[in-house]
């Protein structure tokens, strides 16, 4: 089998609807025109983001299989290393060689790359050759990658963006109607925000552990907005609420900065989901930074490097939970025994009620999203990765 052709289709944020519009504290909320921690400033998070939200990557054959793999955020920049560099790499080349092809990838871009975009785009193009290999195969990835250890995936409901406390409640119960078991909220303010800011974080946590009651587990991402200072205060502060974990309280490249938060908290810390790489997770596991190790597959090398990171968090015996529950994670998951869940991002019904419809930006562009029952994903089933693409939509959402 020989590679023939490689295709990169920039997508807008526009398809993610009003979700980036939503109050929450991010990385920006240092800068008040970046800040939005009530709603008033809806367009703060496009300001920086841009434009772009995701580049797919189809990879010919010269047979009648195309490989398909995503990454994300900063597509256009994406898009030309996978256009200009990668794509001159693997054309010629077997797709089922994804050990070889990885290091030639990775080694062309290092000049420029190690981390950031050469690495998402490394991440979409070894993701389409896993799906590749899965179609060439006839089977699911997850056989390849050593056969599944689960027979379905739990999954934990990812989303109680603080609309308001009310609207936070509701959706609270309306998750555990729904039989998830562990859930996700966001905080609002950073340092920022001084003491109030801090009450507030508070009763949002309150707000959702008196609506769940005891038994359900609860956690919380920061989205890197606080200082090592006060994330100490703040986790002691949230001691109460008996947390599962607080998501990335500081600053990606903070290792130190993790590591003195996680000494002190009284709860799990998490983090990874902006670092790049093994290498980059072994400096977390090795400086004992994290409770729990989050990669994203579209951002640590793809399903190649997921694998890799997720057997070496085995041995420091730290569980993978790795952020976004897509396709190509599930199957990681699926064939991991360190990876105990996946991040699933449920649509609200006060959001459906909104809206002309309920579809979310995996909805739009892939033909079979991930869908829990019950709080358990099934196992995928069709071969490769397992995402079929609407070419429709994936016209609709296109950028020039």
């Amino acid at each position: 089998m020989e590679i023939t052709g490689v295709t990169t289709t920039k997508v807008s944020n526009e398809s993610w609807g009003e979700f980036v519009e939503f109050p929450l504290l991010t990385i920006m909320n240092k800068y008040d025109e970046y800040r939005n921690v009530d709603g008033s400033n809806p367009e703060a998070r496009r300001k920086w983001m841009g434009p772009v939200g995701d580049v797919v990557v189809e990879i010919e054959t010269d047979t009648d299989i195309t490989g398909v793999g995503i990454a994300n955020w900063a597509t256009g920049a994406i898009a030309t290393v996978i256009d200009e560099t990668l794509s001159k790499l693997v054309i010629g080349e077997d797709p089922l060689q994804r050990e070889k092809l990885w290091e030639l990838m990775y080694r062309a871009t290092l000049p420029f790359g190690r981390k950031g975009i050469a690495i998402d785009a490394i991440s979409a193009v070894d993701t389409a050759l896993w799906d590749i290999a899965g179609k060439e195969a006839n089977k699911p990835v997850y056989e390849l990658l050593g056969g599944p250890v689960k027979d379905e995936i739990p999954c934990y409901a990812s989303n109680l963006h603080p609309v308001d406390f009310d609207t936070l409640e509701q959706e609270a119960l309306e998750y555990v109607e729904k039989g998830f078991d562990t859930m996700k909220m966001r905080f609002r303010h950073g340092p920022e925000a001084g003491r109030a800011g801090m009450k507030e974080n508070e009763k949002i946590v309150a707000t959702v552990r008196d609506a769940v009651g005891d038994d359900i587990d609860i956690a919380a991402d920061a989205y890197m907005g606080w200082t090592v200072r006060y994330a100490k205060k703040m986790t002691k502060r949230l001691e109460r609420y008996e947390m599962a974990w607080i998501e990335e309280p500081v600053m990606a490249d903070n290792i130190e900065g993790y590591a003195e938060v996680r000494e002190a908290a009284p709860m799990p810390i998490s983090g990874g989901e902006h670092e790049f790489t093994r290498w980059g997770h072994k400096d977390l596991l090795e400086k004992e930074a994290v409770d729990i190790l989050q990669p994203d597959v579209g951002r640590v090398g793809g399903i190649s490097e997921m694998k890799k990171i997720a057997d070496m968090a085995e041995t420091y015996d730290i569980p993978v939970i790795p952020h976004a529950g897509t396709n190509p994670t599930l199957h990681l998951i699926a064939a991991s025994t360190n990876a105990p869940m996946a991040e699933y991002f449920p649509i609200p019904e006060w959001y459906k009620e909104q809206q002309d419809g309920d579809s979310t930006y995996a909805d739009a562009i892939f033909e079979n999203p991930p869908s829990p029952d019950d709080g358990m994903i099934p196992l995928p089933d069709s071969p490769g990765v397992g995402a079929e693409l609407n070419r429709e939509a994936l016209e609709h959402f296109a950028l020039e």
